[in-house]
């Protein structure tokens, strides 16, 4: 008999469980005195086998001491106290508490390619796209799974939604980018998305590496927003459902980010009438470096993170976009943080770019730093804006001992 304990005596474990630390446990048998979990529960519950709970938390505080819970297959982004002997079995799969599985599935987002009235927009060349029925932009979807590995989206939903577009690379000779094509830099923002995603979001990241007029970005942006919302209408679609179309926000890096900033205005304008999208509203913006120093209205809450080592990718622009911004505007410089740390490797070497030093650390541990940092902000401002998470408010404008190398936060709410 394989069961997983967690025992009143020991600390770090609870200290662990706490602090929202994911554990994986495997599936076991022999449960006795049990209490039933399903996160997938349409009601709290009672904690019967029939009438399971839908929380671990209510479940640790219903459970008598030595009781068994009977956990089903699934993820548990709950932070956990507990304070008594408990036996944790796994019932129909592994179980994740504290955070979301993440699956990923890779598309061709059809783009509907016509004029409109809106300044910037472009015709964009079809022949570059992959090939589909209709052509269209490569993309990967980031989605909090119902287990490990690509498997459904998991119960829950419908879920935010954050459409990234990455930035265009300007030193395809540096050593970090050796054998990563142009066209695979759509990729590059993993280690921002994923733990997005098992936050609870869905994110798309699509490929914009054949463009640099932000008209043309922002229009693939559009396209794929138009792309999710259908796929969530669609009858038997992996997404059916999954997708809340009423908290949209736009992201990117360098000029990607202004390529979000463009699409939000754009959406807010009535662009690309043939998409049909006159009932979506952008519902935030999470730019990184953004390029392009729109002086534009941008009307929605809108983050800024930049770099002290950023040296001339996009000089003062991200001050201007954020200085553009009329909504509530959150404003994060991270010092030691360059202008490519915030992907997964890609780089410029000086004097085009800064080195990253984020925290003190050198190296892929600096990167690594950068992102967390940045992932971690932007974790907290959707949470806030999308979900209505009070709480993430104080992250985003009080200093916090999690974020490295933080230099100053300026914010209007």
């Amino acid at each position: 008999m394989s069961l997983f304990m967690i025992p009143i005596i020991d600390t770090a474990m609870r200290k662990c469980i706490a602090c929202g630390l994911a554990l994986l446990v495997m599936r076991a048998y022999g449960a006795i005195a049990a209490v039933y979990v399903d996160s997938c529960a349409t009601t709290p519950g009672t904690g019967s086998v029939s009438d399971p709970y839908k929380t671990m938390a209510v479940a640790i505080l219903a459970a008598a001491p030595g009781s068994t819970l009977v956990v089903r297959a699934g993820s548990y982004p709950e932070s956990l106290r507990i304070e008594q002997k408990l036996t944790i079995s796994a019932s129909g799969g592994p179980v994740l508490l504290g955070g979301q599985f993440v699956g990923t599935m890779e598309v061709c987002v059809p783009v509907n390619v016509t004029d409109d009235s809106c300044a910037w927009a472009s015709v964009i060349p079809i022949s570059v796209f992959c090939s589909d029925n209709p052509p269209g932009a490569r993309a990967r979807i980031y989605y909090p799974a119902a287990g490990p590995g690509d498997a459904p989206v998991a119960c829950g939903g419908p879920r935010p939604l954050i459409l990234y577009a990455h930035g265009n690379r300007l030193c395809p000779t540096c050593e970090g980018n050796q054998a990563l094509p142009e066209q695979e830099d759509y990729l590059q923002a993993d280690g921002i998305l994923r733990p997005l995603a098992a936050a609870g979001f869905i994110a798309i990241s699509v490929d914009v590496s054949w463009f640099i007029d932000a008209g043309a970005k922002a229009t693939i942006l559009l396209n794929t927003l138009a792309f999710a919302r259908d796929e969530n209408a669609r009858a038997g679609s992996s997404f059916q459902g999954a997708v809340d179309t009423a908290r949209v926000a736009f992201s990117g890096h360098s000029t990607g980010g202004q390529a979000a900033a463009v699409a939000a205005q754009f959406l807010r304008q009535g662009c690309a009438p043939n998409l049909h999208l006159g009932n979506l509203h952008p519902a935030a913006l999470a730019l990184l470096a953004p390029a392009g120093g729109s002086t534009s209205p941008l009307d929605v809450p809108t983050l800024v993170t930049l770099g002290t080592a950023d040296s001339g990718q996009v000089d003062e622009e991200p001050q201007k976009v954020y200085g553009a911004a009329t909504g509530p505007k959150h404003l994060v410089v991270v010092t030691g943080a360059n202008h490519y740390g915030y992907t997964d490797a890609l780089c410029c070497p000086p004097p085009d770019d800064g080195v990253c030093t984020v925290g003190g650390a050198a190296g892929q541990e600096a990167r690594k730093r950068q992102q967390t940092t940045a992932r971690n902000y932007i974790r907290a401002f959707l949470s806030h804006y999308l979900r209505g998470d009070i709480n993430q408010l104080d992250y985003i404008v009080q200093a916090n001992a999690g974020c490295h190398g933080v230099l100053f936060r300026t914010s209007t709410t």
